[in-house]
């Protein structure tokens, strides 16, 4: 009996640490695969250039991360960023200075955060329908005020910040591995984060509990805008200019990146560095396509292939674990 007990035990250990580590484990075992196929991929400049293209996604994920952990969602990441991209350049090639034009785009993204959060609150709304709906508004401002053009031309602290180096590590690698570390210590260490949680796993729950869960979701909502802004300064300073399509479609990069990184789609949990590894395995499948000469409409169905594993793990792990949590309880009880 107590030998059946502790293989149960070890199975759920098992399927636990592969369900929570499931970006890493697919991330080397495409590495691998990867490797054997082109000599190109383990270069220098390429594992740079993987690098420097995850920043904007990673950092937009950090704040996805915490919304999908607090039983939301927000589809209108990818349109706010480029809204944003947008306004930031506009400010800076008028001679804005960068202490200004960061803050101003940080700010921005926490006041779109603040609306979506305002209006799928105060009227009782779901917040997929309410943040698609924005994202369409996001979209339509960013090309009004871009004339439907880009907008070249941007400062040299601008271009720094996207190609600029300290040390000679590329200046956004810095700025995401400090934005990692800093969701790591609110979601795990912090009242805020343990309250974003909770509303996660059961919002009446959390209500009942004394929880300001309508705060709650109020930042939430308005710490991912924040990210957003953050990862639209970071975008626009890496294309050395605002792209009016930046930002198109990074919600469901990153809706891939959070639940492959072990951050549940139901809520209630959040795996901030596994976010970064699903980021990294989004962005090393791209890379890998491209090196091996896939075309870039094959790239797309690889990235929807990608996507709908990922929520297929996540729902059948799920279910899993309970199945053999469930059977635990009936081993003791017998």
């Amino acid at each position: 009996m107590n030998a059946k007990g502790n293989r149960r035990i070890d199975t759920e250990k098992v399927t636990q640490i592969v369900m929570n580590n499931k970006a890493i484990i697919i991330l080397v075992i495409f590495v691998a695969v990867v490797s054997c196929l082109t000599s190109d991929f383990f270069t220098s400049r390429n594992l740079t250039n993987i690098l420097r293209q995850i920043c904007t996604s990673c950092t937009l994920s950090m704040g996805f991360t915490l919304v999908l952990a607090s039983g939301l969602i927000d589809l209108s990441v990818g349109y706010m960023l480029g809204m944003v991209g947008i306004v930031s350049a506009l400010m800076a090639i008028h001679g804005v200075p960068a202490i200004v034009v960061i803050p101003a785009a940080i700010l921005l993204g926490a006041a779109c955060g603040f609306i979506n959060s305002f209006v799928t609150q105060t009227f009782g709304l779901q917040p997929f329908i309410v943040t698609l709906a924005m994202g369409m508004v996001y979209q339509g401002l960013n090309l009004i005020m871009s004339h439907s053009k880009s907008i070249p031309g941007l400062p040299d602290w601008y271009n720094f910040i996207g190609a600029g180096r300290v040390l000679g590590i590329p200046v956004s690698v810095i700025i995401m591995i400090a934005l990692v570390i800093v969701m790591i210590i609110v979601v795990q260490y912090t009242k805020f984060g343990r309250y974003a949680l909770a509303c996660g796993g059961n919002v009446n729950a959390a209500r009942v509990c004394g929880i300001p869960t309508k705060k709650i979701i109020y930042c939430v909502f308005m710490l991912t805008g924040a990210c957003v802004g953050l990862a639209a300064v970071l975008q626009t300073g890496r294309a050395a200019s605002a792209q009016n399509s930046a930002g198109a479609g990074m919600e469901l990069d990153a809706v891939a990146a959070v639940v492959i990184g072990g951050t549940p789609m139901e809520g209630g949990k959040a795996n901030v560095f596994g976010t970064l590894i699903g980021c990294l395995l989004i962005q090393v499948i791209s890379n890998s396509l491209n090196l091996l000469g896939v075309d870039s409409n094959w790239q797309k169905v690889a990235k929807g292939i990608v996507i709908l594993a990922a929520i297929i793990l996540d729902r059948q792990g799920s279910r899993i674990l309970d199945r053999i949590r469930v059977r635990k309880v009936q081993q003791s009880e017998a």
